[in-house]
């Protein structure tokens, strides 16, 4: 599971991983209405027919891991970008068992889709997930699921390009540093707020992207402590108050 601010590259990381073990790629991003049968399995209706009929539909996890199954020698990602967007609970149903870590000692077959069922989960398979540290409005992830994956945190950091306002970086780097709290830190902006072309760019990006960013935060209630520094920045930087 990849978590962190937003920014922080954690789907392009996720991209990076299955292209450097040259991984068959799959790819779903989670939503409050993804379901199950988005997921696993449902029906859906055949609109290429006059009269209404159904078909059966492999979601997007049961098609990963068929391939993978039917490819064997093959190794086969899938990449879940958003996952605390949905309700995990609905959205998984009985294939949560098979992410538990012992499940290669398991008799229990679990039932992914008719005449498709699964033991364990073949070792050429893999899933990567990535969640939004900084979006207070999505579930939780429960302790469950936790446990049943290994977490790795993306936190904001400076990068070496010609296209990177370094100075902007470190100066909303450095208000963060001195008035956040260590929960407030998850909401850091991450370096891809900071990638521009152009001054003018880097501008815009500040003013249409970064300033509401903050505002919203702080309208929220966080980062009390640093709305003096906020409003020093971004007056000084594109003449716009906080306070307006």
């Amino acid at each position: 599971m990849l978590q962190g601010p937003p920014g922080t590259g954690k789907t392009r990381t996720a991209k990076n991983v299955a292209d450097k073990i040259d991984a068959k790629t799959f790819f779903t991003q989670f939503h409050a209405e993804t379901s199950f049968s988005d997921f696993i399995f449902g029906i859906r209706p055949d609109t290429t027919n006059q009269e209404l009929r159904y078909r059966e539909n492999l979601g997007s996890f049961s098609e990963a891991l068929k391939y993978a199954i039917d490819h064997i020698n093959e190794k086969v990602i899938l990449i879940i970008d958003e996952i605390n967007r949905a309700n995990l609970s609905n959205v998984l149903g009985p294939i949560f068992y098979l992410f538990e870590h012992k499940m290669d000692i398991s008799n229990v077959e679990i039932e992914i889709a008719p005449n498709f069922k699964v033991r364990k989960l073949p070792n050429n398979f893999f899933v990567i997930a990535t969640m939004n540290t900084a979006d207070r409005s999505l579930a939780v992830v429960d302790f469950a699921l936790r446990r049943r994956f290994a977490w790795y945190t993306l936190k904001p950091k400076a990068i070496n390009s010609n296209q990177f306002f370094k100075e902007d970086f470190s100066r909303i780097q450095e208000i963060f540093d001195w008035y956040a709290t260590s929960a407030e830190l998850n909401l850091q902006p991450g370096q891809g707020f900071f990638i521009a072309d152009s001054e003018d760019e880097m501008k815009n990006r500040i003013r249409y992207e970064i300033f509401p960013l903050i505002k919203e935060y702080l309208q929220e209630g966080l980062l009390r402590n640093a709305k003096e520094e906020f409003n020093n920045y971004f007056s000084a930087r594109i003449n716009l108050s906080l306070f307006e």
